[in-house]
C-alpha cells in the first residue's frame, strides 16, 4: 500500500505520550507531504510542526481516556501497570533514556536532557483529532520520496521491522485494524498477535474474554479489566452517560461503528458482536464474540 514517508524527531517533555501516541516533529516542512484527506483532514500541528503520531494496527490500554461529553477534564484507565509497561516500551524502542524521565501524577512527563529522537514515519491518514496515523520505524529503511514521488509502497517486510509491529510482537498492544490497512499488511499483524496470545505474553496473560458487572457498575470497577480498548472506550463512555449495561449495545448500535467480520466477510455494527446476558436482576455479564484481530473497523 502506498504510504507517504516523513523523517523527523519524537519526544516526551511536558507531553503524556501513551502506547500507541507520542509527540512528532517533522525536519523539513513541504506541502506535498500534507495532501487533504477524503474528509478533508490535515494534521494538528503546533507552531514548530509538531502533531501526535497515532500507531497504526495497534491499541494501547488507556492511560487517560477523557470523557469529555459528561466529566469535562477528567480521565479514565485502564489497569496502570500494563499500561504504562506498553508506554514505557514504546519510549524504549524509540531509544529514550527513560532513567531522567520524572512522570507527574496526571502522567505527564519531565525530561531534563529534552531527548529528541529520529525516526521514520509511514503514514496514509489522519484520524479525528489531527493525529497523524501511520508507522514508525528508527532504522534507515531506505524510502525515498520527492514532490514527484511522495509515496512508498509498504510491504509486510517493511512493516514487521516498525515500532508497531514489535509492539505487537511483545503482546504490549491490541490488534486493531481499520479498512485503509490493506489486507496483506493486515494479515501479518495479526498472525504476529496471535503468536503473542499464543504465548500469553504482556497483557494477554491478563486478558479476559468475559466480564461480570452490576447493572449499573461503577467506573472504577471497568478501570480494573484487561479487555480491548475501543471496546473500554464504548463500554465507558456509556456507563458515564447511561449508568446501565442492559442498554449498552442499544448504544453501540448508534455509535455507527461499521465493522467487518473478517471471517465471514460480513458487513455489520460493533454490537452485533459484544454479547450480554443478564445472570440476575442486578447482574450481568458481557463479552466480545470475536478475536480483535479478526475485525476491521470502517472509518468514518
Amino acid at each position: 500500500m502506498s504510504y507517504r514517508i516523513v523523517k523527523g524527531t519524537v519526544s516526551v517533555d511536558g507531553k503524556s505520550p501513551d502506547g500507541d501516541t507520542i509527540a512528532f516533529t517533522i525536519d523539513t516542512h513541504h506541502e506535498w507531504m500534507w495532501p487533504e484527506t477524503e474528509d478533508g483532514r490535515f494534521p494538528q500541528f503546533n507552531s514548530k510542526y509538531q502533531a501526535n503520531i497515532r500507531f497504526e494496527a495497534i491499541d494501547a490500554l488507556e492511560l487517560h481516556y477523557s470523557i469529555q461529553s459528561v466529566y469535562p477534564g477528567e480521565t479514565v484507565k485502564q489497569p496502570i501497570d500494563l499500561a504504562k509497561q506498553a508506554r514505557d516500551r514504546l519510549l524504549d524502542l524509540c531509544g529514550f533514556d527513560r532513567t531522567v524521565l520524572v512522570e507527574s501524577n496526571n502522567f505527564r512527563i519531565t525530561d531534563p536532557k529534552q531527548q529528541k529522537l529520529p525516526v521514520t514515519l509511514a503514514y496514509n491518514g489522519i484520524d479525528p483529532f489531527g493525529r497523524i496515523i501511520g508507522f514508525v520505524f528508527t532504522q534507515d529503511m531506505g524510502f525515498e520520496v520527492s514532490d514527484k514521488k511522495p509515496t512508498v509502497l509498504l510491504t509486510p517486510e517493511h512493516v514487521s521491522q516498525s515500532i508497531n509491529a514489535q509492539l505487537l510482537r511483545e503482546g504490549h498492544v491490541y490488534p486493531t485494524f481499520y479498512n485503509a490497512l490493506y489486507p496483506d499488511l493486515r494479515k501479518m499483524l495479526s498472525d504476529i498477535a496471535v503468536e503473542a496470545r499464543s504465548q500469553s505474553l504482556g497483557l494477554w496473560k491478563h486478558h479476559q474474554v468475559e466480564f461480570q458487572f452490576d447493572r449499573k457498575p461503577g467506573l472504577e470497577e471497568l478501570e480494573t479489566l484487561v479487555m480491548m480498548p475501543k471496546l473500554f472506550r464504548r463500554l465507558s463512555t456509556h456507563i458515564a452517560q447511561n449508568g446501565a449495561i442492559s442498554n449498552f449495545r442499544e448504544y453501540l448500535r448508534n455509535t455507527n461503528d461499521m465493522t467487518v467480520d473478517t471471517r465471514e466477510v460480513r458487513l455489520s455494527d460493533f454490537s452485533s458482536f459484544v454479547r450480554t446476558k443478564k445472570l440476575s436482576s442486578e447482574r450481568y455479564q458481557l463479552w466480545l464474540s470475536h478475536q480483535p484481530e479478526t475485525l476491521v473497523f470502517l472509518k468514518g
